[in-house]
């Protein structure tokens, strides 16, 4: 018969206390190639002494990771070939594991013991200017990237629960969701790093939960710090030896005795889909010890609710068996439970399971839209999915979901309590201007989360001609609208050129497209809503350049009309390319058009419509830099009513002509004066009249 045990502990891990004076060896690999670079140990609590203990001739280190006694290692070498090998931390051996021509080289590298992965961050491939996280196979390097960050980060580490932590280049701690990629901000570190080969390492000592840190900071030299887990501040430790820039720093951790049970499998947690109270956990015990060896005998199952210190005690049960629990807890919330099992030779490893218990705020609403609204311009219309989870993943009241609207760029709240998914801002300001809403859905629990919407930019439509000089995001940059046509992720951007890059004056600013390795261009920029007659001839003018990195390589591009901010209906303004091949030079280009009458309303009614600038530049090829665009209306002046021999005046001259168009049966609508579509003698006494009111 089992036995269940229930009992109320004061915390629900107990750490072995260790004397601040106890040693313990941390290693790591210095980077640079003119100071031998090799691997080291030293005293975690005392890092100026390091002792050499072998090295790796091939490739130069950039990042790496301990696990047992085995230092993974990423380095790159003269050809930016990458390399994955392995160091013994014993003899100082090191082992080539794969070469790879196609490999990123991590910026760090951490390893996850409760699932046992190695993770890496890195640069994103996909996004510019955030990072991304990713797994490492373990026997051939293989490297697949997971989830983008919202952060451009530098190190990485992950404690003993499977808890990963970043650490952001201007030096703030996040602690990260390794199954998302989102991150919460902890806090500053207070630390300030080199601007140049700024490579860092993070690691746990998973016996004490210490975050330490091994920073190559704004003195140019390695120096440790602890961090902490809840504030991110930053506490000194020590140099590195005498500060050679370290890297890939290692914390030996043993999880578990080697004839300790191995981690339960399988284990998971399923709370009641109503709402109610409990959750019901569900694992396979372990049919081997740590060390591989099937285990002799019956186990203890041990399950720990981290959030109260209530702990579960199930004796007698076999491995291999599929076991399942139900949980109860007081109060809705975010619960976590530890799972161990334990022979007499020790308990194994946690394996970590958590969920949201009980009714939960709503997350955050899907798809948030803002548009123009397709009938009246001076109209922003949202919508948006309702949320079908709680924001923690817990059950949600859809019956109670309201919503909440604040218009972003004057912090109005425009809208409260709205029942459906969609709204529309008919109260715009009286000038163009760039629209950001934020939307927040709630229900009877609460508040939940706030997710914002695209920019969208709406006024009254400006009238030609309209010069768009982009050296300014006030004044012109911010009121155009980018668009990823490729849906790539490389769109055009808006830059101020603040350190002269291209060679054309500082503080420069312009609209860029950055190539992508493989795909063609079709990214767009918009205008604001610009004011067209029927009947009227337009010019549209953009003044253009290349880089001068990859000049060699041309650009193209195309203008094209726009019904709004989307590309559906959008039609190219005539049928060739332009070609860009002078970089640093910045040139214009021009297309003229004619607004035909569409048939509805006057012939020369007024309306407002988009124009657009779409890069379609051949992949791999550089920058396409916009400096400006203008629109220009440059139809003829309409002549003078009575203007017969179009001489620019009204006069006797006028009665002559007019009275050869009628003899000569020329009904031209010129000398139709009286406007009744007939060319004759009525029309001379018209013209006479004409001629002495002036």
């Amino acid at each position: 018969m089992r036995k269940i045990h229930l009992m109320a502990l004061a915390a629900s891990v107990t750490l072995t206390a260790m004397s601040a004076s106890a040693q313990t060896t941390a290693y790591g690999y210095t980077m640079y190639p003119s100071l031998s670079p090799a691997m080291i140990s030293f005293d975690i609590n005392s890092p100026s002494s390091t002792t050499s203990l072998g090295s790796f001739s091939k490739a130069e280190p950039r990042s790496g990771a301990l696990v047992g006694n085995t230092l993974y290692m990423m380095g790159i070498d003269d050809d930016f070939d990458v390399w994955f090998y392995s160091m013994d931390t014993n003899t100082g051996e090191s082992q080539t594991i794969k070469k790879m021509r196609d490999g990123t080289t991590p910026a760090d590298m951490s390893y996850d013991y409760s699932t046992n992965t190695m993770y890496f961050i890195s640069n994103s491939p996909e996004v510019d200017g955030v990072s991304a996280i990713g797994t490492i196979d373990m026997e051939n390097g293989e490297q697949t990237f997971t989830h983008d960050l919202a952060y451009y980060c530098k190190a990485l580490a992950i404690d003993a629960r499977g808890q990963m932590y970043a650490m952001t280049n201007s030096g703030y701690l996040l602690k990260v969701n390794k199954a998302t990629g989102e991150a919460v901000t902890i806090g500053a570190t207070g630390l300030s790093f080199a601007t140049w080969m700024s490579f860092h390492s993070m690691e746990f000592d998973r016996k004490t939960g210490t975050l330490y840190l091994a920073a190559w900071t704004s003195e140019q030299k390695s120096i440790l710090y602890t961090l902490s887990t809840t504030t991110g501040e930053a506490t000194l430790v020590g140099n590195i030896g005498d500060g050679t820039h370290t890297v890939a720093l290692g914390i030996p951790y043993a999880p578990a005795d080697g004839n300790a049970p191995a981690r339960v499998s399988d284990a998971s947690i399923a709370a009641d889909k109503s709402g109610a109270l409990y959750a019901t956990l569900t694992w396979t015990n372990p049919v081997n010890d740590y060390n591989g060896t099937p285990l002799d005998g019956v186990i203890s199952i041990e399950v720990v609710n981290t959030t109260s210190g209530e702990k579960i005690v199930i004796d007698d049960c076999q491995p291999g068996e599929t076991m399942q629990r139900e949980v109860e807890v007081s109060q809705a919330g975010m619960y976590a439970f530890d799972i161990t099992a334990a022979n007499e030779a020790g308990a194994s490893i946690e394996t970590t399971v958590e969920a949201w218990i009980g009714h939960d705020v709503p997350a955050a609403v899907g798809n948030p839209s803002a548009k123009l609204n397709p009938t009246r311009l001076m109209v922003n219309d949202l919508s948006w999915s309702a949320p079908t989870i709680g924001a923690h993943g817990g059950y949600l009241d859809k019956r109670s979901l309201k919503y909440d609207i604040v218009r972003l760029n004057d912090g109005k709240t425009i809208a409260q309590n709205v029942s459906g998914t969609s709204f529309s801002d008919v109260n715009l300001l009286d000038d163009l201007t760039r629209y950001s809403y934020q939307i927040t859905a709630k229900n009877s629990e609460g508040t939940g989360e706030t997710i914002k919407t695209n920019d969208l930019v709406n006024g009254p439509a400006v009238e030609c001609p309209y010069i768009a000089p982009f050296n300014s995001w006030q004044e012109s940059g911010q009121y155009w609208t980018v668009i990823d046509g490729n849906q790539d992720k490389y769109p055009f951007v808006w830059y101020n050129d603040f350190m002269n890059m291209f060679g054309q004056g500082g503080d420069k600013g312009y609209y860029i497209y950055q190539k992508h390795e493989t795909n063609y261009a079709n990214d767009f920029i918009v205008s604001p809503p610009i004011l067209f007659t029927e009947g009227h001839e337009y010019k549209v003018t953009a003044t253009v350049s290349n880089d001068d990195i990859a000049g060699y390589r041309e650009e193209s591009f195309l203008f094209y009309n726009l019904q709004g901010y989307e590309l559906a209906n959008a039609i190219p303004l005539g049928t060739e390319s332009f070609t860009v091949k002078h970089p640093s030079e910045f040139r214009d280009y021009s297309i003229t058009f004619k607004v035909e009458d569409d048939g509805m309303g006057s012939a020369d009614e007024s309306f407002p419509s988009f124009i657009a600038l779409c890069c379609n530049s051949k992949y791999d090829m550089g920058m396409l830099l916009v400096s400006k665009m203008m629109i220009e209306d440059i139809t003829p002046d309409t002549p003078v009513t009575g203007d017969v021999n179009s001489d620019g005046e009204v006069n006797i001259s006028d009665i002559n002509a007019l009275i050869d168009m009628i003899l000569s049966g020329n009904a031209d609508v010129k000398g139709d004066i009286n406007r009744d579509h007939e060319v004759n003698v009525s029309d001379i006494n018209a013209l006479i009249d004409i001629i002495l009111n002036q």
